[in-house]
């Protein structure tokens, strides 16, 4: 299985299920409730855009302490974690919490998940429990990092593609950067 193309079919398969377990009426009530905590089929979509609701309007209040990041860091990085959280919980209410962990510790998405909750908690540590503006200014910029690349890997070939823009970007900014120096 290549990480670096996403998703490979048994994810895609039980991605598929579980959204077609969410619209579809087929299924007992009893069997979704075990996966839902009893949840009906409005509550589990009330909570993901309630839930994805709030997370974009913590994105939104962090993208608006932008200007002011070295003054209020641990407030932006505090805001834009508490938007990873909430959009990334979000989706335990379409497929059920347990799938939702079960599938974001699966062997193909490990290395993304253990980044991002890692850089995640780090934020969250620094921001809130050591107070350093340096290191939490650090730890979000890793977590923005790590949302992009997240992200990036739930598109077939997405990571590859990544990987590709950023070996062109790089070898832009080299040329420019030496065509400067030597004006």
């Amino acid at each position: 299985i290549n990480m670096a193309e996403g998703l490979d079919g048994s994810h895609r398969s039980s991605i598929a299920r579980a959204l077609s377990n969410l619209w579809s009426s087929n299924g007992s009530d009893s069997e979704q409730s075990s996966w839902t905590f009893g949840l009906s089929k409005k509550e589990r979509i009330i909570g993901f855009f309630l839930c994805l609701t709030l997370g974009l309007l913590c994105f939104g209040l962090a993208l608006a302490l932008t200007p002011m990041i070295l003054v209020k860091s641990r407030k932006f990085a505090a805001l834009f974690t508490m938007g990873s959280v909430f959009s990334l919980g979000s989706f335990s209410f379409l497929w059920g919490p347990w799938a939702h962990v079960k599938h974001l510790f699966s062997r193909e998405r490990l290395p993304f998940t253990a980044l991002y909750l890692g850089t995640i908690i780090a934020t969250l540590y620094f921001a809130l429990g050591v107070h350093s503006t340096v290191l939490t200014l650090m730890f979000a910029i890793l977590q923005i990092i790590a949302l992009i690349w997240f992200l990036v890997s739930y598109i077939p070939g997405g990571t590859t593609g990544l990987t590709l823009m950023i070996k062109l970007f790089s070898g832009l900014c080299t040329r420019t950067v030496s065509q400067a120096m030597d004006a």
